[in-house]
C-alpha cells in the first residue's frame, strides 16, 4: 500500500494526466472557483510525484478552480511510491464514485479500462469501488452503442434512461435508427421501451397515430414557497417519475451551461421544441 502524506504544494508543480472523468462544466467550474478563491481548496487533490513534479491522480476539477482563482498552491495528498496504471485508475475511479462526480457515460469507460488493466470481473470491480455488479453491468452496456450515439448521450441529447433501453438493442443500424427518432422527438422513452422489447422479439412494434387518444395519470407535486409542478404520462410511478427527474435535471444542466434564459432552454430540450 503506497505511503500518503499531505502537504501544500505550488500549483504551478502540479500537471493533470488522463482522468476518469472527461467532462468539466465551465459554469460549474467558474462556480467553484468563486469558492475557492473565498474559502480555500477544502479537501485535498491526490498526487503522485513525476520527476521534479507532480501529477493529478484524483481533484483535477479542485486544481483547475484553484488555478482559476488564481491560488499559487494548493493541499495535496501525496502517494509516494510505484503506481500502476490500473491503481491510478482505482484510485480516481473510488474518489469520484463517491462524490458522485462521474456521469454514467464516464463511469463505463473506467470501468472497462480497469477491468482491463487487472484482467478482474465486473463483480470483484464493484466490490472494490464500492457499488454493486448489477449496477457496473448495466453502465458498462452503454458502451454497447455506436459511437455516435455515446456522444450525442454525453452531451446531454439523449438521456441516460433512454440510453441503457438503446443498449439493448443488438443491431447497430437499429439502435441509430432509433437514436435519430429520439433526437427529433419522435420517440418517447416509453415507446422506446415498446419497441426494444419487440426489436429483440422479432417483430416491428405497432406505431400509435396522433390522432389515437391513450387515458394519462396525472399528479401535482405542491412544493413550499406556492409553488408546483405538474407531471402526465400514460401510466405514472415513483420510479418514473424519479427517473423523469433525473433526465430532466441532466438536460437542463448542459443545455442551460451557457446563461440562456429558462424559457429558451425549456423550448430547447422539448421534444417538439415550444
Amino acid at each position: 500500500m503506497p505511503k500518503r502524506t499531505v502537504q501544500d504544494l505550488p500549483i504551478d508543480l502540479v500537471d493533470p494526466e488522463p482522468q476518469v472523468r472527461e467532462h468539466f462544466d465551465e459554469q460549474s467550474l467558474l462556480g467553484l472557483a468563486m469558492t475557492v478563491k473565498v474559502v480555500g481548496v477544502q479537501q485535498p487533490i491526490t498526487v503522485r510525484r513525476v520527476g521534479e513534479r507532480y501529477r493529478i491522480i484524483a481533484g483535477e476539477r479542485r486544481w483547475r478552480a484553484a488555478t482559476m482563482a488564481g491560488l499559487t498552491a494548493i493541499p495535496a495528498i501525496l502517494m509516494e511510491g510505484e503506481l500502476s496504471e490500473a491503481e491510478i485508475i482505482e484510485l480516481q475511479l473510488i474518489e469520484n464514485c463517491a462524490r458522485e462526480d462521474l456521469n454514467p457515460a464516464e463511469k463505463a469507460k473506467a470501468y472497462d479500462r480497469l477491468m482491463k488493466a487487472t484482467n478482474r470481473p465486473a463483480a470483484e470491480i464493484a466490490k472494490r469501488v464500492g457499488t454493486s455488479p448489477a449496477t457496473v453491468s448495466k453502465v458498462m452496456s452503454l458502451l454497447l452503442l455506436a459511437p455516435e450515439i455515446l456522444e450525442h448521450v454525453q452531451a446531454g441529447r439523449i438521456p441516460y434512461s433512454t440510453a441503457y433501453e438503446l443498449a439493448r438493442i443488438g443491431d447497430v443500424a437499429e439502435q441509430r435508427r432509433l437514436a435519430q427518432e429520439v433526437l427529433e422527438g419522435r420517440l418517447t422513452r416509453d415507446r422506446l421501451v415498446a419497441e426494444t422489447k419487440a426489436v429483440r422479439a422479432g417483430r416491428s412494434a405497432a406505431r400509435t397515430t396522433q390522432r389515437q387518444r391513450t387515458p394519462r395519470d396525472r399528479v401535482v407535486i405542491k412544493l413550499d414557497g406556492g409553488r408546483s409542478i405538474a407531471v402526465s404520462a400514460p401510466t405514472l410511478t415513483v420510479e418514473s417519475v424519479m427517473t423523469w427527474f433525473m433526465d430532466l435535471a441532466e438536460q437542463l444542466r448542459h443545455a442551460g451551461a451557457d446563461g440562456r434564459p429558462l424559457a429558451e432552454v425549456v423550448r430547447s430540450i422539448s421534444v417538439n421544441g415550444k
